[in-house]
Formats: structure tokens, sequence, C-alpha cells
């Protein structure tokens, strides 16, 4: 057996070779670092996603394998200038200045007098990021845009910014305000982290009023966005909620369960479905089924001019039906083909999870499915076969001498539960986890519909006597 040093270069080498040939077979070549971001057209393509992933996961434990320990951990103790640093750029909206500047880029006087920062310390900002392939000096002091910056620009001219700041994420991607809402108020609450689980008064707590974001606030994360003066971060939020789709594949959503299978005329009920995006995407799909789309009265109102603007004859033939629901409270919808939430739990701690999911199991029928649209955190090590009896269960046994968990592609999903439990003491869940939240509540798991690229998962439960 090769060393793990020889077998990371040999699946690093094998990897990128498979890459490659794709690519030559499509006729076009891998997008370099120093080119824009542009979406390509095998970024979807389940193989190129599974070689990439195995790619990612070799290069990453590779680097830790030969890396000295002490400097890993020196590193890390100091990475926190990442994010700070990412802050920095999008407050300032470097990243477009940069783009108006063009390829050639913009020296950091220049930078410095366009965003009102002194130009050595952006320029410091710039040569850190830079230096973690996050933007290019092209030459000393000059700095352009790159394939990771230019992904987070909002393509709006810095007029446009200028003119109306509190709109500034308002139609766009929304990948730049999801890392603004990551690394303002969350990393600010994150910085009591150890505090909130050291306090034996919050450590176990399943209240979002002793989360680590209320420790930092004095309140929770939305009453924070709802706050008078905070309407910018607000509105960056709700951007950032759709740049999600852009940062994380939802492809499970659409091939993690048979729709088909469902009969004309079907009814699936989106519990928390936020403006109704998901089940939009269903509909275009799978046009047979009909939707009920349950959320508060004020989301609600958002839903009404989200579907006269994107399907308007669905609301007009009543395929799509709106409804005012707190699903706390008991389950007004008895007759469903399927109860479908996604990411509707992980914002809940079991205690409160559970109760959502007693209301729906008192209005199902036999025959009802529910199912989740969620993260699932892989476990770091071997399951050894516990959960084989469930379809999906198992992911696909990575190469020696990889991670069970291709390490940080997993990122994805074990960074989202630090954040819910951050911000919500709630989080995103392990397989046990799942199985132990439906536990109790007359729901048993019975599928898992995964998809490459992704830990955000299809997860099927059927109903059984409580």
């Amino acid at each position: 057996m090769a060393s793990p040093l020889g077998a990371l270069s040999d699946l690093l080498s094998s990897g990128i070779a498979k890459i490659e040939t794709t690519y030559a077979k499509h006729g076009v070549t891998f997008p370099s670092i120093d080119e824009p971001f542009r979406p390509g057209p095998l970024d979807g393509d389940e193989a190129i996603c599974e070689t990439v992933d195995l790619v990612i996961a070799a290069a990453a434990q590779l680097v830790a394998l030969v890396k000295p320990p002490p400097r890993t951990l020196a590193e890390s103790g100091m990475s926190y200038h990442l994010p700070n640093s990412l802050l920095v750029v999008g407050q300032a909206s470097i990243v477009e200045i940069l783009r108006e500047a063009g390829p050639q880029g913009l020296h950091i006087k220049d930078i410095g007098e366009r965003c009102g920062i002194d130009s050595q310390k952006i320029g410091r900002t710039l040569r850190y990021l830079a230096t973690n392939y996050i933007f290019r000096e092209v030459a000393p002091d000059v700095f352009a845009n790159n394939r990771i910056s230019s992904a987070m620009d909002t393509g709006k001219s810095m007029a446009a910014i200028k003119a109306d700041p509190i709109a500034k994420h308002d139609n766009t991607s929304g990948l730049q305000a999801l890392v603004g809402h990551c690394t303002d108020e969350m990393m600010k609450a994150g910085v009591h982290m150890a505090d909130n689980l050291m306090d034996p008064s919050t450590t176990a707590s399943p209240e979002v009023t002793h989360s680590v974001f209320n420790r930092a606030f004095q309140m929770p994360l939305f009453d924070f966005l709802e706050k008078p003066g905070n309407e910018y971060r607000l509105r960056r939020f709700g951007a950032g909620m759709h740049g999600m789709s852009m940062a994380f594949s939802t492809g499970a959503l659409l091939t993690g369960f048979d729709w088909k299978s469902l009969p004309q005329d079907a009814l699936v009920v989106d519990v928390g479905g936020g403006v109704g995006s998901s089940s939009l995407q269903l509909l275009k799909h799978y046009p047979q089924l009909r939707f009920v789309i349950q959320e508060r009265p004020k989301v609600i109102e958002d839903g009404k001019k989200f579907w006269e603007h994107t399907d308007p004859e669905a609301l007009k033939c009543g395929r799509v039906e709106l409804q005012v629901h707190d699903f706390f409270e008991p389950q007004p919808v008895k007759d469903a083909a399927v109860f479908f939430l996604r990411f509707v739990t992980h914002d809940w701690a079991d205690k409160y999870a559970k109760q959502i999911l007693k209301h729906l199991r008192a209005s199902a029928l036999p025959s009802t499915k529910l199912i989740f649209n969620d993260f699932l955190v892989p476990y770091a090590g071997p399951t050894k076969g516990q959960f084989s009896d469930i379809p999906g269960s198992e992911m696909p046994r990575a190469p020696y001498p990889l991670m069970p968990n291709l390490g940080t592609v997993s990122n994805q999903s074990v960074l989202f539960d630090m954040q819910m439990m951050l911000g919500f003491n709630s989080q995103d869940r392990t397989i046990g986890q799942f199985i132990g939240l439906v536990e109790g509540t007359g729901w048993q798991l019975k599928s898992i519909g995964r998809t490459s690229g992704t830990s955000i998962c299809l997860m099927v439960f059927e109903t059984i006597a409580i």
C-alpha cells in the first residue's frame, strides 16, 4: 500500500487529469483563477462534481499532512483576519471599484481615494487576501479582481451603490450579502461562543434567548435585524439567503425524491416556505402537483408579489395557494400528500422542532410523506454500517487515505451547523440526530436523496404509530 503522502499525490494527479480530459472533450479549458468568475457549462456535471470533491479533499489533507502542526495551529489562531478582511472589502465595495478599473488593476492610492480607507491599510488588507487567493496583486501595490473575488461582485456601479446604499444587495446574486452577514453580525457574536458554552446557565439550554448571538447583542438575531437602524443588515440578510443557492448546489430538491410518483393534483404543503421559491422550482418540473405555501403574514405579502411576478397563472388557477400559518399551531391542511420543510428544523432545537413535527403528524394521512430539504452533517469518522438499512444513508466510500466525510469538502455543513448554534441555539444534524429528532413524533426516516457537490439532501419520512 502506498504511503498516505504518495496516495494523496496519486489522487490529485488522477483527479486533475480526469477534469482536464473532460473539459477538453467539451472543447473548453478549466477556468483560470486570474479571470473573472462566470458560470461554466460543466459546473453541474455529476461526474465533474464528484472528481472536484476528491481533488479538494486530497489537496486539503495533503496540506494538513505536510505543514508542521505548530504552524497550522498558529495560522488557524489568526485566521479571523480573513473574514475581517472580507467584511472590509464588502463594505467598501472594493470588488466593484476594481471591476470598474478593469483587468489592469488599480493602485492602492486610487483605491483608498475611492473607498475612503487609508491607502496603506487597504493595501495590506488586499495583500493578505491576495496571498490567500482572493484578489491578485498585478504589480507592486496594484490590485485587480480574480475569479474568487469577482464572485462577490454585485454587478452594480459605484454610482448606483452610493445613490442607494441600503439597496446594494437587492436583485444581485446574494453572495456578497451572504459573506457580509457572516462576517459582520455573526462574527461579532462569535467571539462570545466560548463564554456561552462554558457558562452552566446557557451551555445546555435550547432557548434562543440563551444563544451566543443573544449574549453578544442582548436580543435574538431576528429582533436585532428588525431593530431600527439595521435596515441595511436586514435587506442584506434577505439577499444573503438567496446567495446560499449560488454557494451550495440545491440539485437534491428535484432528484432526491420521485416527485413523479405522486398522483395528479397531489398536494404539497411547503411549511415555512418563505415566498415559495422551492415550490416554484418543483412546479416548473412537476406541473401535476398543487402547492400550499405557509408562512407568517408579512412573508405571505411578499410571496404574493413574488408569484405575481414569476407565475401569476399558478395563483389565479389555484395551483398555488399562499396561506398564513404559524407552524407551532395545529396544521390546518388535512389532505397533504407531502409536508415539505426546507431549512426549517435547523432553525430550532429539538425541543421546538419536535412540536412542529407533532402538529404535522396530527394532520397527516397514513400515506403522507414528510420531506426535509436540509444539510445532512456527515460524521468525520466511519459509521461502520450503523445506518445501512436506510437507503441513501451511507456516503460513497472515500478512497484511501481520505477522511470518510472528505474533510474540508464537508465544511459547508459543519460551518452552517456552527452558524445555527451561534445564531439560534439550534443545529444542522447528523443522520443519528435526525433519527433522534423524529423519535416520538410519529415519523420514521425511510430514505435519503443525495447529489454531488453538496451536503444538502432530501430526507423522506413516513408515518408510524405514535
